[in-house]
């Protein structure tokens, strides 16, 4: 029931710090969080938009 617990509130953060990171168009150049115990890998590439594209 504890790890149930730890990895519901990990998801919680992971997503929460994903969002962020997509609203606000911060630069994060590379990040990779890893979870051992589920196998979960996630890869965020991403670059700090400087002009709105054509498309928005």
């Amino acid at each position: 029931m504890q790890d149930l617990l730890f990895l519901l509130i990990l998801s919680f953060v992971t997503i929460y710090i994903v969002r962020l990171i997509l609203n606000n168009n911060l630069f994060i150049h590379y990040l990779k969080i890893t979870i051992k115990f589920v196998g979960l890998d996630i890869e965020i590439k991403s670059k700090e938009k400087s002009a709105p594209s054509d498309k928005e």
